[in-house]
């Protein structure tokens, strides 16, 4: 799902950059919740789209990613943020061949520190 004056807004004011996330939901009907953001002049977040699926796999970051293409049509220098989830790089590739997929250096830092359980790492 996506709001038409989120998509209007995105292409004419943001800069074309989108991170892309989902998450587990717990409770009574679980699922993954996939949301589409960027980020606008106030660097607060701007809400671009979200989805729901049974889980996290390549074909459902697949899909929701066709969905995306087809509510924004194509866009020039388009870049993708995201955490290093195999099917989201992989979603995103198919369904935007000619945009630059990228990682979140934040999230890349939290599993640096998590993993070798120290902060100045």
């Amino acid at each position: 799902m996506s709001l038409g004056a989120s998509l209007i807004g995105f292409r004419r004011c943001m800069h074309p950059v989108i991170a892309v996330d989902g998450t587990c939901l717990k409770g009574r009907f679980g699922g993954t919740m996939f949301v589409a953001t960027t980020q606008d002049g106030n660097e607060q977040v701007y809400p671009i789209a979200f989805g729901y699926d049974d889980s996290e796999n390549n074909l459902s970051w697949e899909w929701f990613l066709d969905c995306l293409k087809g509510a924004l049509g194509h866009i020039d220098d388009l870049v993708f943020i995201s955490h290093r989830h195999a099917s989201n790089k992989a979603g995103t590739s198919k369904a935007f061949p000619d945009a630059t997929h990228t990682i979140c250096c934040w999230q890349f830092s939290e599993n640096v520190k998590k993993r070798f359980h120290r902060k100045d790492v």
